[in-house]
């Protein structure tokens, strides 16, 4: 065997050599293999990563046409769009970024306008579009006749990053502000005054109640909190830790020695609407509320509603004049309160004795004439309740303490009054409202509240009331 091994030791040799060959021609293609499909699988990656961040762009280009549409349009109302490309970026890096933008009137809404803006992104130095992308919101334009945020002497409260803009405030009692909250900006400034009349501020405060306080600061400003705007605030002589109280462009900032007028938050005679009721219903029947399908209401003026009353799921419920609601008045879900065009210029007024609580994504709509409801409890915590005339002192005290109504959600709801006629009203989020009016307002939400009581044409603040991304060919 050692001989025959020894004969044929080149044979084996050779054997040995063949496999090692074989071998490393398997580990180099398999390797090849490897390194092809890694080359292929990055190529691949980098591709969907780089289409994603075009999309990405054309989104935010087109967002931007939208945010320079609506600059011009709170310029003039009449302007008409971007109709040629405007350039939002164009290097190496990003390629070319464009957008065009269209303004029509809103098919639903008199008193609003649809904004729809194309975004496309161009490889640098190139024409062919290497995204689409396109974005429609709806935006309400809103004004002032007046003043829209009223308080008597529970004062306003702000927290958190809650923001007022385009109003006019009158608060009766005190303002506090604390958080980011913030009233006006540098380039709107507000008028805002402030009587002071929040004492005797022990509690119970007695009979005298309430009278301008002698002593104290009535504005009170945490250090990130900001008011831009014509300040007269009785007895106020600092601007804040961080010099808070500013003028902006063309406001005169904190008026030094200025005496605000004592000014109570609106009145309403009650008693009249109540005796010119013509019909009375309860606030249960499926008559007046949706329990059943179809879900279209008619709410006639002069009616009275027994018992507590809700508006939810997907109800249409279109207002024709005044209503008196004996208990509390919810409105939420996806329903839909629209003022009738026979109303003309004459505001609706619904008038409850108990909480007034709205939600959801409700929505509250004017008619085409701009014109709004305006909505008043007259919750209180008085032994009168709730048909008290005049509270003071310690009744007055403890009623500007309770919470009777309530704006929550994204509270879009352009033209709409609210008003707390004994208690305290609360506004949660952000959006638009007509007027807050409450012994005490509070707006301790985390988003920016334009206010406004008149609508559609003329000098208006336009903001965005809904948003929709597209794709083109989508209607």
């Amino acid at each position: 065997m050692i001989n025959f091994m020894q004969k044929n030791k080149k044979l084996f040799k050779s054997q040995e050599d063949g496999l090692i060959m074989i071998t490393v021609v398997a580990v180099v293609t398999a390797m090849l293999i490897i390194g092809i499909s890694l080359i292929s699988a990055t190529s691949g990656q980098y591709k969907v990563t780089t289409d994603n961040t075009y999309r990405a762009n054309s989104v935010l280009v087109s967002e931007a046409g939208i945010e320079q549409t609506l600059q011009q349009l709170n310029a003039s109302d009449s302007f008409p769009g971007y109709a040629s490309e405007q350039i939002f970026f164009d290097n190496a890096t990003q390629g070319k970024g464009v957008y065009t933008t269209t303004i029509t009137a809103s098919p639903t809404d008199a008193n609003a306008k649809i904004i729809t803006a194309t975004g496309k992104v161009y490889r640098f130095g190139k024409t062919d579009v290497l995204s689409t992308r396109i974005t429609k919101v709806t935006a309400v334009g809103t004004g002032s006749a007046g003043y829209s945020v009223y308080s008597g002497p529970g004062g306003l409260i702000l927290g958190g990053s809650a923001a007022i803009t385009n109003s006019s405030i009158y608060v009766n009692g005190k303002i506090t502000l604390s958080g980011a909250a913030r009233i006006g900006t540098n380039s709107q400034p507000l008028t805002v005054n402030v009587a002071n009349q929040a004492c005797p501020s022990a509690n119970p405060p007695g009979p005298t109640y309430p009278q301008v306080c002698a002593t104290g600061q009535p504005i009170s400003l945490a250090y990130s909190t900001a008011i831009y705007g014509s300040v007269c605030a009785t007895g106020q002589t600092s601007l804040g830790p961080n010099n808070n109280i500013k003028p902006g462009t063309t406001g005169t900032g904190l008026q030094n020695g200025c005496v605000a007028p004592a000014v109570s938050t609106p009145t309403y005679d009650k008693a009249a609407q109540i005796a010119a009721v013509t019909t009375t219903g309860s606030g249960s029947n499926n008559a007046y509320v949706c329990n059943s399908w179809p879900f279209n209401r008619t709410w006639n003026g002069n009616l009275k509603l027994t018992g507590n009353v809700s508006i939810g799921g997907s109800c249409n419920l279109v207002i024709k004049g005044n209503v008196y609601i004996t208990g509390d008045f919810t409105i939420g879900g996806a329903s839909r309160i629209t003022v009738d065009n026979s109303a003309g210029g004459t505001r609706p007024v619904i008038i409850v004795d108990g909480n007034i609580n709205v939600g959801g994504s409700a929505q509250l709509i004017a008619n085409s004439s701009g014109t709004g409801v305006q909505m008043i409890s007259f919750k209180s915590s008085g032994a009168c309740n709730p048909n008290c005339t005049n509270l003071t002192g310690n009744d007055l005290k403890l009623s500007q303490q309770v919470e009777t109504v309530s704006v929550g959600g994204a509270a879009n709801l352009s033209g709409m009054v609210f008003q707390s006629y004994w208690g305290k009203i609360t506004v949660g989020g952000s959006g638009t409202l007509g007027s807050a009016i409450g012994q005490t307002v509070d707006l301790s939400g985390a988003g920016t509240l334009t206010f406004g009581t008149t609508l559609s044409s003329g000098s208006k603040t336009w903001t965005i009331s809904s948003y929709q991304q597209k794709f083109p060919g989508q209607p």
